[in-house]
């Protein structure tokens, strides 16, 4: 019901404009034809616009591709059944609306019935390309599509019956019909818009200006007499064009009118820029994709390997919190499905021990350190554009890094909406002894990065532990699927999609400073998700270098109704 109401408000706002222009600039001029044309368009433009959903993009306040930890995507999955037999408000408006459409079609289908039956028990003469129709029944002369009705008490050979039959010939010509025919059906569609009433009202009104002007020649004024002598002539039916239509008084005045209006012209185009402004309002939409942001699945797998062999170490990026765009060559940052080495994390791990070589200068000088390798999987799942991020141990640790990285198997590409894309990516490989004891060698020594700052404005986007909830990702999934509550009013609507809730993990593992990031979705969803987010119990927090900081976290939420 949400949906059809924005809908049937945007409507009647379009075509109160657009009419109230009609009236205010081009009602009761001399361009019949023009108005013909411009009542039929504006009904068009009122019914389709609203239909129109062009995104706009950059429409984000903020970045929308966030270095930092990302959840896989939690499904929320509502069943729609109804809980109880009751009704509700929503079900009988919409029920009243459809009923009431189906009693002004209906209305339409038995003129359409009636006047066939008509044709079918009258004389019918064939006189290309119209249909001459006569019968006692008739009461006053109509026209139907190529059909001319025609009653027995209007002789055709009189002047009256002459400047009739030529009136009626008009609308024929002009195909009349088919503009009544249609506004029939739109103001039976859409009867609660009072708009498209005046405007059906007005082009019949029109349709009878242009047969006027043409049927009435040189002899106006005999014309005009013939109008006021047949006025009160009975109309049958709703949808044919009747000679004696009324406002007579308005039909009189256009016929005697004989000046142009000043700004004729400049009336007719000024329509354009109203036109394009209510296009530009109700069609233009803020693009509501998720850009770039969902789901790069951190990883935080720890490589062992036997004791003989130096040992490679995954950990996580220590770098303080920093936004980033799209860069220039379209490689993302987050995806909506990450890209994955092939065999998975479990993989990558093995990938790393059995090819990765204890530089032999680092072993002799019992050097360790973590290094940090940016590098680009690429559309086709190549790996690209690798280079080192942050401090170089040194003593050939990057190199090495570097090298394995470089000669990795092709990966398993990302996507993002529903498409493979450049994707970034940081590998961090710790570089450590294993000597069998607890200290390393005598003289040896270790590289690391200087721990944290005790500083709680401090947030950490990869570090060596990342934070998690307790129990891990599933305990995380079943916490969400229990707490969540679909809001009703996107039920209603029938409203899905992907929201991202953006959080920071705090040192203790609280969780604070919880938004959601990219386009909204709007009827409550980013609502109810950062409420479960803000209910979460404490987390383990992350660690680096044996201190506990805060880390920052982002949680894509999938919500979907079933039915």
């Amino acid at each position: 019901m949400t949906v059809l109401l924005t809908y049937l408000s945007k409507v009647i706002i379009c075509s109160a404009v657009l009419y109230g222009y009609y009236y205010i600039a081009l009602r009761n001029n001399r361009f019949h034809q023009w108005n013909r044309y411009y009542l039929v368009l504006i009904t068009l433009i009122s019914l389709l616009t609203p239909l129109l959903k062009i995104p706009l993009p950059g429409q984000a306040t903020e970045s929308s591709a966030v270095l930092s930890y990302t959840a896989r995507i939690v499904n929320i999955r509502e069943t729609v059944i109804s809980a109880s037999p009751g009704i509700s408000s929503g079900t009988v408006l919409n029920t009243l609306y459809i009923a009431v459409i189906g009693l002004l079609l209906t209305r339409t289908v038995i003129s359409l019935f009636r006047i066939k039956n008509l044709i079918r028990r009258s004389q019918v003469q064939e006189i290309p390309p119209y249909r001459f129709v006569k019968n006692k029944d008739i009461k006053a002369p109509f026209s139907f599509f190529s059909y001319i009705f025609w009653d027995h008490q209007t002789s055709l050979n009189s002047p009256e019956g002459q400047q009739i039959f030529k009136h009626e010939l008009v609308h024929l010509q002009e195909k009349h019909s088919t503009d009544k025919l249609f506004m029939e059906l739109v103001t039976a569609v859409c009867w609660i818009n009072p708009f498209f009433h005046l405007i059906k009202r007005e082009l019949a009104l029109v349709h009878e200006f242009l047969a006027d002007k043409k049927a009435a020649g040189e002899e106006i004024a005999g014309y005009a007499q013939t109008i006021l002598q047949m006025a009160f002539q009975s109309k049958q039916f709703s949808i044919t064009n009747d000679f004696f239509h009324p406002p007579i008084k308005r039909r009189i005045l256009m016929l005697t009118q004989f000046h142009t209006p000043r700004f004729s012209y400049l009336r007719r185009i000024m329509v354009l820029p109203l036109a394009a402004f209510i296009f530009c309002s109700l069609a233009f939409v803020a693009d509501k994709r998720p850009s770039a942001i969902p789901a790069l699945t951190a990883t935080n797998t720890v490589v062992s390997t036997p004791s003989a062999v130096p040992a490679a170490n995954l950990a996580m990026d220590t770098t303080p919190v920093k936004k980033v765009n799209k860069t220039k060559d379209n490689v993302y940052t987050f995806v909506e499905q990450p890209p994955s080495f092939p065999g998975g994390e479990e993989a990558l791990a093995k990938y790393l021990s059995r090819n990765i070589r204890y530089p032999k200068t680092a072993q002799e000088k019992n050097i360790s350190g973590t290094v940090f390798v940016s590098y680009v999987v690429n559309e086709e799942g190549n790996i690209t554009d690798v280079r080192l991020l942050g401090k170089n141990p040194g003593f050939g640790l990057a190199e090495e890094a570097i090298r394995v990285v470089k000669e990795m198997p092709q990966w398993v590409p990302g996507k993002h909406q529903g498409k493979t894309v450049s994707v970034q990516f940081n590998l961090p490989i710790r570089f450590m002894l294993d000597t069998g004891k607890q200290a390393p060698k005598p003289g040896g020594q270790t590289v690391n990065f200087p721990p944290p700052n005790n500083n709680n404005n401090e947030v950490f986007t990869f570090v060596e532990h990342p934070p998690k909830f307790p129990g891990g990702e599933n305990a995380l999934g079943l916490y969400l699927n229990k707490n969540i509550r679909y809001p009703e009013e996107a039920q209603k609507a029938k409203i899905g999609g992907t929201t991202f809730v953006q959080f920071v993990v705090d040192a203790d593992g609280s969780i604070r400073d919880v938004k959601t990031i990219g386009a909204k979705k709007g009827y409550g969803l980013e609502d109810e998700a950062i409420r479960v987010v803000k209910a979460m119990p404490k987390w383990e927090p992350g660690v680096q270098n044996e201190h506990q900081v805060a880390v920052q976290f982002n949680l894509p939420i999938r919500f979907s109704l079933q039915n």
